[in-house]
């Protein structure tokens, strides 16, 4: 700052060398607002970050935001399909977060952080178990608008084909969904493009809306991530179920599943979060992304 600042007395001092007095008073004129620019933006190019997040990467973007100067990042609550439309829309941010890697395909950003891992959990308001899962109330994301909506339909199979705890034609006609087997490459497609939930099911469009029916008792059961477990202090308020391991999401599943949506076919994988960056200054929240502890928030940098 200070080198730039001599550079403009020094070009000043020359300009008033050769020039008349009118000449001299623009010369002086344009220097002080040179220099008056610079001490008003001490930063330089570090200025505000915007940043998209998933609300339950919320935690995440504020401890980000702390470290590199709280006053400079407008942290956007979003949910991740949203967040997609957005940025194909134009209006894109300088930062991304989401829980949902998968989404990775339909953006083109600078810089990708890998968050980590996480896993999907069944959370009850009563005292049930797994095997209450195929009689219980149960709350669903809905798969067009919310990933979780259609790994939560791919668990549901493997809870119905391996451990007969739900019977899959109750879910077929209940959500107005189809499970077509593909038996050659040992593929499942699910086809939610005529999603509706009905009889004990309820949906929402996002898990945020889910989660607000299970605190409001209005059903039994939802499933949920683990961030979200955590975000939400569900831990200490519900009872926390735990799943096959092959049915958490910490590893690909153990069959290949591809949810068909209105937005196109997506193959369901590992459950992974990653942070994108659009801009450079997105680039420098980033790195202070890479400082914090993440397993405070349910994420983990390897499958665990």
């Amino acid at each position: 700052m200070l080198h730039i600042f001599k550079y403009c007395i020094r070009e000043v001092s020359q300009v008033m060398s050769k020039f008349t007095l009118p000449s001299i008073v623009t010369a002086v004129v344009v220097a002080v607002i040179v220099t008056a620019f610079l001490f008003l933006n001490p930063l330089g190019d570090r200025g505000r970050v915007t940043v998209f997040t998933a609300p339950t990467l919320v935690g995440v973007a504020k401890d980000a935001a702390n470290l590199y100067g709280s006053d400079l990042v407008d942290v956007r609550t979003i949910g991740s399909v949203l967040g997609i439309r957005l940025i194909q829309s134009g209006n894109v941010p300088d930062v991304f977060l989401s829980v949902d890697w998968e989404l990775l395909k339909f953006i083109q950003p600078r810089r990708v952080l890998d968050l980590g891992y996480f896993r999907l959990l069944l959370v009850c308001r009563e005292d049930y178990t797994l095997n209450d899962l195929g009689q219980v109330n149960l709350g669903l994301a809905n798969p067009n608008f919310a990933p979780i909506g259609y790994r939560s339909l791919a668990a549901i199979y493997l809870l119905g084909t391996k451990y007969k705890l739900v019977a899959l034609e109750e879910v077929s006609r209940s959500l107005n969904i189809s499970y077509i087997h593909n038996y050659s490459d040992r593929s499942v497609w699910i086809d939610v493009r005529s999603f509706e939930a009905r009889g004990r099911f309820t949906a929402r469009d996002d898990l945020a809306g889910v989660a607000a029916l299970l605190e409001g008792g209005a059903v039994d059961c939802i499933f949920a991530h683990s961030p979200f477990v955590v975000a939400r202090g569900y831990i200490v308020r519900f009872k926390i179920i735990e799943l096959p391991g092959e049915i958490t999401f910490l590893q690909d599943p153990p069959l290949k599943f591809v949810a068909i949506t209105q937005s196109g076919s997506i193959e369901v994988k590992a459950f992974r979060a990653f942070a994108a960056s659009f801009t450079p200054i997105g680039d420098d929240l980033l790195d202070k992304i890479e400082q914090i502890d993440l397993e405070k928030y349910g994420l983990w940098r390897s499958h665990g």
